[in-house]
């Protein structure tokens, strides 16, 4: 019997694992940019629409500061309806998944309930205490206006918390939610 082994065939070979491998993890990037990018737009929308429509206040103090605690109903409306976005996009195209649609959006939604204490909540009211206090802007104050969209002081608060939770999210989801089990990896 004779044994042959082309080394040039193996590093071939290997090589294309490689570049697949490489496609598959920046391809699931590229795909979660996408995901991340709706569902901030529909949170964005959502935030935008009741900052726009409900012009009542429900003023609270916290830590001697007055703050408006309808900003955090808003979040938390905003937050729901990006939820369900980002899980039916998040599963379908990002991670691919085939694990169980309930234990997989409990898993997703403990995450994302985390984050929305943490960043959402927690986060975006020190942001706009400290954007009132520390930089003497109100959370009104017109920043720029483009053909009649107005872009205040909140609004731009409210872009920065949204990329941090987009990159929060990608870690616990990555982690998390959506891990492969042995079987799949194995693949």
């Amino acid at each position: 019997i004779l044994l042959y082994w082309d080394y040039e065939e193996t590093k071939v070979f290997r090589m294309q694992e490689e570049k697949h491998e490489y496609f598959r993890h920046y391809n699931s990037i590229f795909m979660y940019l996408v995901s991340g990018g709706l569902t901030t737009l529909a949170n964005l929308v959502c935030f935008y629409l009741f900052d726009y429509f409900v012009k009542a206040e429900l003023n609270v103090v916290i830590f001697g500061k007055e703050f408006d605690m309808l900003l955090l109903i808003n979040q938390v409306i905003a937050w729901f309806v990006a939820v369900v976005v980002a899980y039916v996009t998040n599963r379908a195209f990002v991670f691919v998944s085939n694990n169980s649609i309930i234990k997989e959006f409990l898993s997703f939604a403990a995450a994302r309930i985390a984050t929305l204490v943490t960043i959402e909540l927690g986060l975006f009211s020190v942001m706009v205490m400290l954007c009132e206090s520390v930089l003497k802007t109100p959370e009104d104050a017109v920043i720029f206006s483009i053909g009649g969209f107005t872009v205040t002081a909140l609004f731009v608060v409210k872009i920065v918390n949204s990329v941090i939770l987009v990159v929060a999210n990608y870690v616990l989801s990555k982690i998390f939610v959506f891990k492969k089990t042995d079987k799949e990896t194995n693949k």
